[in-house]
Protein backbone atom coordinates (compact mmCIF):
# COMPACT_ATOMS: atom_id res chain seq x y z
CA UNK A 1 0.00 0.00 0.00
CA UNK A 2 1.19 3.50 -0.79
CA UNK A 3 0.97 4.85 2.74
CA UNK A 4 2.89 1.89 4.17
CA UNK A 5 5.84 2.72 1.91
CA UNK A 6 5.91 6.17 3.49
CA UNK A 7 5.55 4.67 6.97
CA UNK A 8 8.59 2.48 6.28
CA UNK A 9 10.53 5.55 5.15
CA UNK A 10 9.48 7.30 8.36
CA UNK A 11 10.66 4.41 10.53
CA UNK A 12 14.03 4.46 8.78
CA UNK A 13 14.37 8.22 9.30
CA UNK A 14 13.49 7.99 13.00
CA UNK A 15 16.03 5.20 13.47
CA UNK A 16 18.77 7.05 11.58
CA UNK A 17 18.23 10.19 13.67
CA UNK A 18 17.73 8.35 16.97
CA UNK A 19 14.33 9.94 17.55
CA UNK A 20 11.92 7.87 19.62
CA UNK A 21 8.65 9.24 18.35
CA UNK A 22 7.04 11.53 15.80
CA UNK A 23 3.91 12.86 17.48
CA UNK A 24 1.14 14.22 15.28
CA UNK A 25 -1.83 15.89 16.94
CA UNK A 26 -4.78 16.51 14.66
CA UNK A 27 -8.46 17.33 14.74
CA UNK A 28 -10.69 18.00 11.74
CA UNK A 29 -7.71 17.37 9.44
CA UNK A 30 -5.73 20.21 11.03
CA UNK A 31 -2.24 18.76 10.40
CA UNK A 32 -0.83 19.30 6.89
CA UNK A 33 1.75 16.49 7.23
CA UNK A 34 -0.60 13.61 8.02
CA UNK A 35 -1.92 13.10 4.43
CA UNK A 36 1.66 12.39 3.37
CA UNK A 37 1.59 9.32 5.63
CA UNK A 38 -2.03 8.20 5.75
CA UNK A 39 -5.06 8.78 3.49
CA UNK A 40 -7.44 9.43 6.38
CA UNK A 41 -10.05 12.00 7.37
CA UNK A 42 -9.50 12.94 11.00
CA UNK A 43 -12.55 14.20 12.88
CA UNK A 44 -12.05 13.61 16.61
CA UNK A 45 -9.08 14.90 18.56
CA UNK A 46 -6.42 12.33 17.71
CA UNK A 47 -2.80 11.62 18.62
CA UNK A 48 -0.54 9.56 16.36
CA UNK A 49 2.59 8.16 17.98
CA UNK A 50 4.86 7.04 15.13
CA UNK A 51 7.84 5.11 16.45
CA UNK A 52 10.97 3.47 15.09
CA UNK A 53 9.12 0.20 14.56
CA UNK A 54 5.58 -1.09 14.54
CA UNK A 55 3.12 -1.15 16.12
CA UNK A 56 2.59 2.57 16.10
CA UNK A 57 -0.09 3.95 18.39
CA UNK A 58 -3.16 6.02 17.60
CA UNK A 59 -5.28 7.52 20.37
CA UNK A 60 -8.67 8.58 19.08
CA UNK A 61 -12.39 8.65 19.74
CA UNK A 62 -14.57 5.58 19.33
CA UNK A 63 -16.23 7.00 16.22
CA UNK A 64 -12.87 7.17 14.38
CA UNK A 65 -11.21 4.05 15.77
CA UNK A 66 -12.27 1.67 12.98
CA UNK A 67 -10.61 3.94 10.41
CA UNK A 68 -7.17 2.77 11.51
CA UNK A 69 -7.74 -1.00 11.69
CA UNK A 70 -7.29 -1.55 7.96
CA UNK A 71 -3.70 -0.30 8.01
CA UNK A 72 -2.54 -3.09 10.32
CA UNK A 73 0.23 -0.97 11.83
CA UNK A 74 -1.47 0.58 14.85
CA UNK A 75 -2.22 -0.25 18.41
CA UNK A 76 -5.55 1.55 18.62
CA UNK A 77 -6.36 3.21 21.92
CA UNK A 78 -9.88 4.58 22.25
CA UNK A 79 -10.50 7.53 24.52
CA UNK A 80 -12.43 6.21 27.52
CA UNK A 81 -11.96 8.86 30.17
CA UNK A 82 -10.99 12.14 28.56
CA UNK A 83 -8.39 12.79 25.87
CA UNK A 84 -5.90 14.51 28.16
CA UNK A 85 -5.89 11.70 30.75
CA UNK A 86 -5.64 8.91 28.19
CA UNK A 87 -2.97 10.80 26.24
CA UNK A 88 -0.78 11.13 29.32
CA UNK A 89 -1.18 7.41 30.05
CA UNK A 90 0.11 6.48 26.60
CA UNK A 91 2.80 9.15 26.67
CA UNK A 92 4.17 8.01 30.02
CA UNK A 93 4.20 4.40 28.87
CA UNK A 94 6.31 5.32 25.85
CA UNK A 95 8.45 7.82 27.80
CA UNK A 96 10.13 9.30 24.69
CA UNK A 97 13.56 10.83 25.09
CA UNK A 98 13.40 12.69 21.76
CA UNK A 99 10.02 13.75 20.45
CA UNK A 100 9.64 15.17 16.92
CA UNK A 101 6.83 17.68 16.35
CA UNK A 102 5.56 19.19 13.10
CA UNK A 103 6.91 22.67 13.76
CA UNK A 104 8.91 24.74 11.28
CA UNK A 105 9.72 28.43 10.87
CA UNK A 106 10.75 27.95 7.23
CA UNK A 107 8.60 25.24 5.63
CA UNK A 108 4.82 25.52 5.71
CA UNK A 109 4.53 21.93 4.45
CA UNK A 110 6.08 20.82 7.76
CA UNK A 111 4.43 23.33 10.09
CA UNK A 112 1.31 21.26 10.79
CA UNK A 113 1.04 21.49 14.58
CA UNK A 114 -1.32 24.34 15.38
CA UNK A 115 -0.58 26.71 18.24
CA UNK A 116 -3.66 25.52 20.08
CA UNK A 117 -2.57 21.88 19.81
CA UNK A 118 0.93 22.78 20.98
CA UNK A 119 -0.39 24.64 24.01
CA UNK A 120 -2.61 21.66 24.81
CA UNK A 121 0.46 19.39 24.58
CA UNK A 122 2.34 21.65 26.97
CA UNK A 123 -0.55 21.50 29.43
CA UNK A 124 -0.74 17.71 29.22
CA UNK A 125 2.97 16.94 29.44
CA UNK A 126 4.31 20.00 31.23
CA UNK A 127 6.21 22.77 29.49
CA UNK A 128 9.55 22.02 31.18
CA UNK A 129 9.35 18.30 30.52
CA UNK A 130 8.37 18.87 26.89
CA UNK A 131 11.27 21.28 26.38
CA UNK A 132 13.78 18.56 27.34
CA UNK A 133 12.67 16.23 24.53
CA UNK A 134 11.00 18.16 21.69
CA UNK A 135 12.63 18.79 18.32
CA UNK A 136 11.39 19.83 14.90
CA UNK A 137 10.39 17.11 12.45
CA UNK A 138 11.50 19.35 9.57
CA UNK A 139 14.47 17.28 8.30
CA UNK A 140 12.42 14.08 8.53
CA UNK A 141 9.31 15.37 6.80
CA UNK A 142 11.26 17.17 4.10
CA UNK A 143 12.98 13.91 3.15
CA UNK A 144 9.71 11.99 3.26
CA UNK A 145 8.03 14.53 1.00
CA UNK A 146 11.01 14.85 -1.35
CA UNK A 147 12.12 11.26 -1.82
CA UNK A 148 9.28 9.48 -3.58
CA UNK A 149 8.39 5.84 -3.08
CA UNK A 150 7.84 3.46 -5.99
CA UNK A 151 4.08 3.86 -5.68
CA UNK A 152 4.30 7.65 -5.60
CA UNK A 153 6.43 7.80 -8.74
CA UNK A 154 3.97 5.56 -10.55
CA UNK A 155 1.06 7.83 -9.63
CA UNK A 156 2.98 10.89 -10.81
CA UNK A 157 3.94 9.04 -14.00
CA UNK A 158 0.28 8.31 -14.73
CA UNK A 159 -0.68 11.93 -14.02
CA UNK A 160 2.04 13.10 -16.42
CA UNK A 161 1.03 10.64 -19.14
CA UNK A 162 -2.60 11.74 -18.94
CA UNK A 163 -1.53 15.37 -19.09
CA UNK A 164 0.47 14.69 -22.24
CA UNK A 165 -2.48 12.89 -23.84
CA UNK A 166 -4.74 15.83 -23.09
CA UNK A 167 -2.21 18.22 -24.61
CA UNK A 168 -2.06 16.08 -27.76
CA UNK A 169 -5.84 16.22 -28.08
CA UNK A 170 -6.12 19.93 -27.30
CA UNK A 171 -3.29 20.99 -29.63
CA UNK A 172 -5.19 19.74 -32.67
CA UNK A 173 -8.34 21.63 -31.69
CA UNK A 174 -7.01 25.16 -31.07
CA UNK A 175 -7.79 27.60 -33.85
CA UNK A 176 -7.72 31.29 -34.63
CA UNK A 177 -10.75 33.06 -33.17
CA UNK A 178 -10.89 31.00 -29.99
CA UNK A 179 -10.80 32.81 -26.68
CA UNK A 180 -8.62 31.84 -23.73
CA UNK A 181 -11.69 30.45 -21.97
CA UNK A 182 -12.72 28.41 -25.01
CA UNK A 183 -9.25 26.90 -25.05
CA UNK A 184 -9.58 26.29 -21.30
CA UNK A 185 -12.79 24.39 -21.94
CA UNK A 186 -10.89 22.00 -24.20
CA UNK A 187 -8.68 21.12 -21.23
CA UNK A 188 -11.70 20.63 -18.97
CA UNK A 189 -13.21 18.20 -21.47
CA UNK A 190 -9.88 16.38 -21.56
CA UNK A 191 -9.76 16.10 -17.77
CA UNK A 192 -13.21 14.55 -17.75
CA UNK A 193 -12.28 12.08 -20.52
CA UNK A 194 -9.14 10.98 -18.72
CA UNK A 195 -10.62 10.89 -15.19
CA UNK A 196 -8.33 13.50 -13.63
CA UNK A 197 -8.90 16.91 -12.04
CA UNK A 198 -7.03 20.18 -12.07
CA UNK A 199 -4.29 20.27 -9.44
CA UNK A 200 -4.99 23.99 -8.84
CA UNK A 201 -8.26 25.54 -7.79
CA UNK A 202 -11.57 23.77 -8.38
CA UNK A 203 -11.48 20.23 -9.85
CA UNK A 204 -12.48 21.37 -13.33
CA UNK A 205 -11.11 24.89 -13.36
CA UNK A 206 -9.16 26.14 -16.37
CA UNK A 207 -5.37 25.85 -16.51
CA UNK A 208 -3.18 28.91 -16.99
CA UNK A 209 -3.77 30.04 -20.58
CA UNK A 210 -2.04 33.22 -21.75
CA UNK A 211 -2.01 34.90 -25.13
CA UNK A 212 1.35 36.65 -24.99
CA UNK A 213 -0.07 39.84 -26.51
CA UNK A 214 -2.52 40.04 -23.62
CA UNK A 215 0.08 39.72 -20.87
CA UNK A 216 1.81 36.88 -19.08
CA UNK A 217 0.92 36.31 -15.45
CA UNK A 218 -0.69 33.76 -13.16
CA UNK A 219 -4.13 34.98 -14.14
CA UNK A 220 -7.48 33.48 -15.07
CA UNK A 221 -8.18 32.92 -18.79
CA UNK A 222 -10.27 35.75 -20.21
CA UNK A 223 -13.17 35.32 -22.65
CA UNK A 224 -12.28 38.65 -24.27
CA UNK A 225 -8.73 37.60 -25.13
CA UNK A 226 -9.09 36.02 -28.58
CA UNK A 227 -6.41 34.22 -30.56
CA UNK A 228 -5.25 36.08 -33.69
CA UNK A 229 -2.66 35.36 -36.41
CA UNK A 230 0.84 36.09 -35.14
CA UNK A 231 -0.07 35.36 -31.51
CA UNK A 232 2.03 33.34 -29.09
CA UNK A 233 0.09 31.13 -26.71
CA UNK A 234 1.34 29.55 -23.47
CA UNK A 235 -0.58 26.88 -21.58
CA UNK A 236 0.55 25.70 -18.13
CA UNK A 237 -1.46 22.68 -17.03
CA UNK A 238 -1.35 20.47 -13.93
CA UNK A 239 -3.61 17.53 -13.11
CA UNK A 240 -4.13 15.40 -10.03
CA UNK A 241 -4.33 11.59 -10.21
CA UNK A 242 -4.78 9.50 -7.07
CA UNK A 243 -3.53 12.42 -4.99
CA UNK A 244 -0.40 13.12 -7.07
CA UNK A 245 0.28 15.89 -9.57
CA UNK A 246 1.79 16.68 -12.94
CA UNK A 247 3.01 20.10 -14.08
CA UNK A 248 3.62 20.66 -17.79
CA UNK A 249 3.68 23.81 -19.92
CA UNK A 250 3.49 23.98 -23.69
CA UNK A 251 3.92 26.83 -26.18
CA UNK A 252 2.20 27.63 -29.50
CA UNK A 253 2.53 30.07 -32.39
CA UNK A 254 -0.39 31.13 -34.62
CA UNK A 255 0.69 31.31 -38.26
CA UNK A 256 -0.06 34.44 -40.23
CA UNK A 257 -1.48 34.12 -43.71
CA UNK A 258 1.20 32.76 -46.02
CA UNK A 259 3.48 31.59 -43.18
CA UNK A 260 4.57 27.98 -42.88
CA UNK A 261 6.82 28.52 -39.88
CA UNK A 262 7.34 30.98 -37.06
CA UNK A 263 9.41 34.15 -37.64
CA UNK A 264 13.09 33.90 -36.75
CA UNK A 265 12.83 35.92 -33.51
CA UNK A 266 9.97 33.73 -32.29
CA UNK A 267 11.75 30.52 -33.22
CA UNK A 268 14.97 31.63 -31.52
CA UNK A 269 13.16 32.34 -28.25
CA UNK A 270 11.45 28.96 -28.36
CA UNK A 271 14.65 27.08 -29.27
CA UNK A 272 16.50 28.82 -26.42
CA UNK A 273 13.82 27.75 -23.97
CA UNK A 274 14.07 24.13 -25.11
CA UNK A 275 17.88 24.27 -24.99
CA UNK A 276 17.75 25.50 -21.40
CA UNK A 277 15.45 22.64 -20.40
CA UNK A 278 17.77 20.20 -22.17
CA UNK A 279 20.81 21.58 -20.36
CA UNK A 280 19.21 20.93 -16.97
CA UNK A 281 18.06 17.44 -17.89
CA UNK A 282 21.50 16.54 -19.29
CA UNK A 283 23.51 17.55 -16.23
CA UNK A 284 21.38 17.58 -13.07
CA UNK A 285 22.59 14.84 -10.76
CA UNK A 286 22.36 13.35 -7.29
CA UNK A 287 24.28 15.49 -4.80
CA UNK A 288 24.14 18.69 -6.87
CA UNK A 289 23.09 21.79 -4.90
CA UNK A 290 19.78 23.19 -6.08
CA UNK A 291 21.35 26.53 -7.00
CA UNK A 292 23.85 24.80 -9.30
CA UNK A 293 21.03 23.02 -11.11
CA UNK A 294 19.28 26.38 -11.45
CA UNK A 295 22.39 27.84 -13.05
CA UNK A 296 22.39 25.12 -15.74
CA UNK A 297 19.21 26.52 -17.26
CA UNK A 298 19.74 30.15 -16.33
CA UNK A 299 23.09 30.31 -18.13
CA UNK A 300 21.55 29.17 -21.42
CA UNK A 301 18.86 31.86 -21.24
CA UNK A 302 21.27 34.66 -20.31
CA UNK A 303 23.98 33.67 -22.79
CA UNK A 304 21.42 33.82 -25.60
CA UNK A 305 20.85 37.47 -24.71
CA UNK A 306 17.51 37.17 -22.94
CA UNK A 307 16.57 38.53 -19.49
CA UNK A 308 17.36 36.18 -16.62
CA UNK A 309 14.67 33.77 -15.45
CA UNK A 310 12.23 35.48 -13.10
CA UNK A 311 11.50 32.34 -11.10
CA UNK A 312 13.14 29.03 -10.25
CA UNK A 313 14.54 26.79 -12.98
CA UNK A 314 12.58 23.98 -11.35
CA UNK A 315 10.64 22.79 -8.35
CA UNK A 316 9.70 19.51 -6.73
CA UNK A 317 6.50 17.76 -7.72
CA UNK A 318 4.40 15.30 -5.74
CA UNK A 319 1.20 15.52 -3.74
CA UNK A 320 1.34 19.23 -4.55
CA UNK A 321 2.44 20.98 -7.70
CA UNK A 322 5.02 22.84 -5.60
CA UNK A 323 5.97 20.07 -3.22
CA UNK A 324 8.62 21.62 -0.98
CA UNK A 325 12.16 20.34 -0.50
CA UNK A 326 15.12 21.50 -2.58
CA UNK A 327 14.31 24.30 -5.01
CA UNK A 328 16.27 24.84 -8.22
CA UNK A 329 16.67 28.56 -7.54
CA UNK A 330 19.55 31.03 -7.21
CA UNK A 331 21.56 30.58 -4.01
CA UNK A 332 19.98 32.46 -1.12
CA UNK A 333 21.11 31.76 2.47
CA UNK A 334 17.79 33.17 3.68
CA UNK A 335 15.88 30.54 1.67
CA UNK A 336 17.05 27.11 2.90
CA UNK A 337 15.30 25.35 0.00
CA UNK A 338 17.89 26.80 -2.41
CA UNK A 339 20.75 25.26 -0.42
CA UNK A 340 19.48 21.68 -0.49
CA UNK A 341 21.00 18.86 -2.51
CA UNK A 342 19.29 17.00 -5.33
CA UNK A 343 18.54 13.42 -4.26
CA UNK A 344 17.65 10.16 -5.97
CA UNK A 345 13.91 9.54 -6.50
CA UNK A 346 12.97 13.19 -6.26
CA UNK A 347 10.59 14.41 -8.96
CA UNK A 348 11.10 17.85 -10.48
CA UNK A 349 9.26 20.06 -12.93
CA UNK A 350 11.94 21.75 -15.05
CA UNK A 351 10.98 25.16 -16.49
CA UNK A 352 13.75 27.65 -17.35
CA UNK A 353 11.92 30.24 -19.43
CA UNK A 354 12.36 33.08 -21.87
CA UNK A 355 10.13 35.84 -20.51
CA UNK A 356 10.22 39.32 -22.07
CA UNK A 357 8.09 42.42 -21.70
CA UNK A 358 6.36 44.65 -24.27
CA UNK A 359 4.99 41.75 -26.28
CA UNK A 360 8.40 40.35 -27.23
CA UNK A 361 8.50 36.56 -27.74
CA UNK A 362 8.15 34.64 -24.47
CA UNK A 363 7.87 30.91 -23.96
CA UNK A 364 7.44 28.33 -21.24
CA UNK A 365 8.24 24.69 -21.89
CA UNK A 366 8.00 22.60 -18.74
CA UNK A 367 8.97 18.93 -18.39
CA UNK A 368 8.65 16.49 -15.48
CA UNK A 369 11.57 14.24 -14.50
CA UNK A 370 12.69 11.74 -11.85
CA UNK A 371 16.22 11.94 -10.48
CA UNK A 372 17.95 8.55 -10.62
CA UNK A 373 21.38 7.44 -9.43
CA UNK A 374 22.53 6.97 -13.01
CA UNK A 375 20.93 10.06 -14.52
CA UNK A 376 17.46 11.40 -15.23
CA UNK A 377 14.25 9.63 -16.19
CA UNK A 378 12.02 11.90 -18.27
CA UNK A 379 8.35 11.34 -17.45
CA UNK A 380 6.78 13.74 -19.96
CA UNK A 381 6.75 13.57 -23.74
CA UNK A 382 9.11 16.44 -24.41
CA UNK A 383 8.11 19.40 -26.55
CA UNK A 384 11.02 19.92 -28.92
CA UNK A 385 9.11 21.69 -31.70
CA UNK A 386 6.86 24.72 -31.50
CA UNK A 387 3.17 23.90 -31.89
CA UNK A 388 1.90 25.73 -34.98
CA UNK A 389 -1.74 26.79 -35.22
CA UNK A 390 -3.21 27.41 -38.69
CA UNK A 391 -4.71 30.76 -39.55
CA UNK A 392 -8.18 29.50 -40.56
CA UNK A 393 -10.65 30.27 -37.74
CA UNK A 394 -12.81 27.48 -36.35
CA UNK A 395 -15.77 29.89 -36.11
CA UNK A 396 -16.28 33.58 -36.80
CA UNK A 397 -15.35 35.21 -33.51
CA UNK A 398 -14.62 38.93 -33.41
CA UNK A 399 -11.57 39.83 -31.33
CA UNK A 400 -12.24 42.60 -28.83
CA UNK A 401 -8.69 43.18 -27.64
CA UNK A 402 -7.17 42.02 -24.35
CA UNK A 403 -8.74 42.43 -20.96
Amino acid sequence: MANLEKILQLEQELTARDIDTLLILSREDSDIVLPLLLPVHVVAQTAFFFRKSQPHIVLTGSTDANTYKEFGIFEIVEVTSDFETDFLTVFNRLAPKRLALNISEDDYLVDGLTMGQYLMLQDMVGAERLATMECSSEPIIQRLRSIKSVYEIEQIRTAVQKTCRIYDEVAGSINVGMSETQIGELFVQGMRRHAVVNAFGAPYSYPLICINRCGLAHREPNANNVLEPGDLLICDFSVRHNGYCSDIARSFYVLREGETQAPAAVQKAFDTTVAAVSAVIASIAVGMPGYEADRLGRDVIEQAGYPTIRHATGHQLGMRVHDGGTSLSPRNPERPATLGLVQANEVYAIEPTVIQDDGLPSFIVEEDIVIREGGVEILSDRQLSLYLIGCVPSKPVQAEGCR
